[in-house]
C-alpha cells in the first residue's frame, strides 16, 4: 500500500477533531507498552511488519515485555467506530551507535510478529528523500504526550504544527535560552522561538511529518529529546531519518 496521502489524513483528523498522539496518527503513529501496559511512546508505520521508534523507548525492554498497538486515537473509548490493532513483538533492532548520554543515533525498528491490515485510519508513512529541503517547513508532531511539562496524558491523540530550523539556529535558540547543545547532522530540530507547541514526555518515538510536493507525508524526524515542553527558545529535538534511510532498508523490505 502506498503511504499516507495528506486529504486521507487531515479528512480523518477534522472528523475526529484529531490531534495525534500516541503513535495512532491516522495510521502513522503507534503506542508502545511497556510493564504496566500503559502508554510510554511513539511511532511510525513503515509497512506492514515494521515500526520505527526511538531507541530509548525499547533500549531497556524485552520483545516479550512490549505491545504496539496502531489504529488508536481515544484511549478511554473501548467502542470507537474504526478499531485499533495490537501486536507482539518478533524482534527489535536499536541502532548500533545509539548513545544513552547524548541521544545521538536514537533510532529502533521494530518487527511485528503478525503484519498489520491497512486501513483508512492505518497507513504507512513514506521515508524521505536524502536531498529533501526542510528548512523553513511546518511539521506535524502527533503523539498522546503529556499537555504540558509533568502534566497528564491525554486520552485523545495530540497534534501540534512545528517550523523546521536549521540545526545552526537551533543551536543559537538553546543558547538564547541559557543552553549550549550539541547538535550534529543527524539531529533535526523543530519548534517556534516563542514556544508554544511542541512534543513532550510520551511522544517520544513519534513522528515528525512533513507534507512534501506530491502530496504524500513522509517521515522526516523521530522524536527523540527536548528540554521542558514549549517553552521559548527549546526547540524539540528529532533524529533525521534522512540520514537513516539505508541502514532502515536494510532490514524493511
Amino acid at each position: 500500500m502506498a503511504c499516507l496521502v495528506s486529504n486521507q489524513i487531515f479528512n480523518f483528523m477534522e472528523k475526529f477533531s484529531l490531534t495525534f498522539s500516541s503513535l495512532y496518527e491516522t495510521g502513522k503513529k503507534t503506542s508502545f507498552f511497556g510493564f504496566s501496559s500503559t502508554h510510554r511512546c511513539g511511532g511510525a508505520i513503515l509497512n506492514e511488519n515494521w515500526i520505527a521508534t526511538a531507541g530509548h523507548c525499547v533500549d531497556d525492554l524485552l520483545t516479550s515485555q512490549i505491545r504496539i498497538r496502531v489504529g488508536e486515537y481515544d484511549f478511554s473509548n473501548v467502542e470507537e467506530d474504526l478499531p485499533y490493532a495490537e501486536r507482539s513483538v518478533a524482534r527489535k533492532i536499536v541502532h548500533p551507535k545509539y548513545n544513552f548520554f547524548t541521544y545521538e543515533y536514537d533510532l529502533a525498528l521494530v518487527q511485528l510478529d503478525k503484519a498489520i491490515d491497512f486501513a483508512p485510519h492505518i497507513r504507512p508513512i513514506c521515508l524521505p528523500a536524502s536531498d529533501d529541503l526542510l528548512i523553513g517547513e511546518n511539521a506535524t508532531v502527533t503523539g498522546w504526550g503529556r499537555l504540558s511539562e509533568g502534566g497528564t496524558l491525554p486520552s485523545i491523540l495530540q497534534e501540534v504544527q512545528v517550523p523546521i530550523v536549521s540545526n545552526d539556529r537551533c543551536k543559537s535558540m538553546f543558547l538564547k535560552a541559557g543552553r549550549q547543545e550539541i547538535i550534529p547532522e543527524i539531529f533535526l530540530c523543530a519548534g517556534h522561538d516563542g514556544g508554544g507547541q511542541d512534543s513532550c514526555q510520551g511522544d517520544s518515538g513519534g513522528p515528525l511529518q512533513v507534507r512534501g510536493r506530491d502530496g504524500r507525508y513522509f517521515l522526516a524526524g523521530i522524536i527523540s529529546w527536548g528540554i521542558g515542553c514549549a517553552e521559548a527558545n527549546l526547540p524539540g529535538v528529532c533524529t533525521r531519518i534522512s540520514k537513516f534511510v539505508p541502514w532502515i532498508l536494510k532490514y524493511v523490505t
